[in-house]
């Protein structure tokens, strides 16, 4: 949806490149719809942990990590693009770069031990003498998921056996994992080195995060899909030169959400959110409020959330990925399996690895139906709000149909 048409003015960049900032983007996208026109300075690319070097021509004289078979890894791709942003952008205006990395997420369909990832030799021998410990007894967890979540033609249960299902399997496949991590984590390291060499780092915000998390086989499930903390919970990392040293390398557990990064990228350039965004500025939990002569942040004054709502639909195969909404809170965790009139109550306290349903205790039926009172309202407000409906499919389509040579993958 916002990438097409009028709503694209709603977003971060448009209103960033408004500002008179020159707005730029490297790596993963998804969207195809007149990228060009999107940003000041981009690259676009995914699919692949590396990539032909003959297609890019214009790094044959850059100090870049290419193999016998003259391919570049992604993230060494993605890290040159971003370096190259950094050092051509007008120097007079304010930028922001957004650098997306395709691993370490996964590409084919393999059922051979660790084949969907591949890291560099370098990378991966860091790993090589190491035991990955496994995630609590993965086949116990199975068997306590409803039952629809078991079947084997299910898309978590069926990446499981190709990825995970013998020790062999699990054992290959994260320490690639691990090795393309830190294939990214040099990555950044560079890009930020490239920001401090050219006097920034005091003056520029920092954001590390990644889209979604995955299971790795916990549960005994592969991918994401569902709302189970491996699945939803992700790394954030701020770097704010406004932040004070007594709040910088602190850990905050409050509830942000992706949502809450147009706002918080906005704020930090001093612009107001568009009225239809959903979050609120994350700075919020670490800047004083500017309206007080305290050293209380903003949240302090005017409470953070306290829940928030969780939306996952696969129209398209009420089996083959299930469909679910959840409400989350730090306690307490409420899913709902819409296609299975199916619900779940988790105490995330008590049970963080969410083995024990416990909707049917007596001592928890206030929760419960407090609960299913918040799913309401949610489940009517974003239907009441939801906007025209875009076919969104249409657009992965025609980038895979421009992009033949990506391989999906899930």
């Amino acid at each position: 949806h916002f990438a097409r048409g009028a709503a694209w003015n709603q977003t971060w960049p448009s209103m960033l490149q408004k500002d008179g900032y020159f707005v730029g983007h490297v790596g993963k996208w998804q969207f195809y719809s007149d990228n060009k026109k999107r940003f000041d300075w981009s690259k676009f690319y995914e699919g692949f942990h590396r990539y032909p070097l003959s297609h890019y021509p214009h790094y044959k004289n850059i100090a870049i990590t290419a193999d016998k078979n003259k391919e570049i890894p992604a993230e060494e791709l993605a890290r040159e693009d971003a370096l190259r942003f950094l050092r051509q952008r007008p120097k007079h205006k304010p930028f922001a770069l957004t650098t997306a990395f395709y691993p370490p997420k996964p590409v084919g369909i393999s059922g051979e031990p660790g084949a969907q990832w591949t890291p560099k030799k370098e990378a991966r021998a860091i790993y090589e003498n190491m035991t990955i410990p496994e995630p609590y007894n993965m086949t116990h967890a199975f068997t306590l998921l409803p039952d629809f979540l078991q079947e084997p033609h299910t898309a978590a249960a069926a990446k499981f056996q190709e990825r995970y299902s013998t020790e062999t399997h699990y054992q290959e496949a994260m320490k690639n994992i691990y090795a393309l991590i830190t294939q990214v984590d040099d990555a950044c390291k560079q890009i930020v080195d490239e920001i401090k060499r050219q006097g920034l780092y005091d003056n520029t915000m920092i954001i590390f995060t990644t889209d979604n998390g995955m299971f790795h086989g916990s549960h005994g499930l592969a991918g994401k899909w569902y709302p189970y903390q491996e699945s939803i919970r992700v790394p954030l990392i701020i770097h704010d030169p406004r932040m004070s040293s007594a709040k910088k390398g602190t850990i905050n557990d409050n509830l942000t959400l992706n949502v809450d990064l147009a706002e918080t990228i906005l704020g930090a350039a001093g612009l107001k959110p568009h009225e239809m965004m959903q979050g609120r500025d994350i700075s919020d939990l670490y800047l004083p409020n500017k309206d007080t002569i305290d050293e209380k942040t903003a949240a302090e004054k005017s409470p953070w959330r306290e829940e928030f709502f969780y939306e996952f639909s696969y129209p398209d195969s009420k089996t083959f990925i299930p469909s679910s909404n959840a409400v989350v809170q730090k306690k307490w965790k409420y899913i709902d399996w819409t296609g299975y009139n199916h619900e779940q109550l988790f105490n995330l306290e008590n049970d963080p690895l969410e083995f024990t349903d416990v909707k049917y205790r007596m001592e928890n039926s206030e929760i419960l139906t407090s609960m299913r009172k918040s799913m309401a309202k949610y489940k009517k407000h974003f239907e009441d709000s939801r906007g025209e409906e875009l076919p969104c499919t249409m657009i992965n389509d025609a980038y895979w149909s421009v992009n033949p040579q990506t391989e999906k993958s899930v």
